[in-house]
């Protein structure tokens, strides 16, 4: 079932691209890395999350920083890396400081888990 998933995410993916809709092309790259987040693909999904960073920070779109920075910072926590994981909370706190949002929940948690 995920593996079926994971192929129309790419193919989601592939038709963002041919169309070079930056927007679409992002939320397809985050929406696939995190589907292969679940699926345990961890390099792949990092490397989709760092593209759809780099397109939300050229695009300055903060839910788009916001997606990617979670992502990577699930990856992170995948990892057992709390230094690059405290490193993309951060920023998600800070994304969400700026657009004046409330941290959300599970960010408090992780943060506290972290830093004890």
């Amino acid at each position: 079932m995920v593996e079926a998933t994971i192929e129309s995410q790419r193919r989601v993916l592939m038709m963002a691209q041919t169309t070079n809709n930056e927007s679409n092309e992002m939320t397809a790259l985050a929406d696939l890395a995190h589907l292969l987040l679940k699926n345990n693909e961890l390099e792949e999904a990092k490397l989709l999350l760092d593209q759809s960073l780099e397109l939300a920070r050229g695009m300055k779109d903060d839910i788009g920083l916001i997606v990617a920075h979670w992502g990577l910072a699930d990856a992170a926590h995948l990892e057992k890396d709390e230094d690059e994981e405290v490193l993309h909370l951060s920023q998600v706190v800070a994304m969400h400081m700026m657009m004046g949002e409330p941290m959300p929940k599970d960010i408090k948690e992780r943060l506290k888990e972290i830093t004890g």
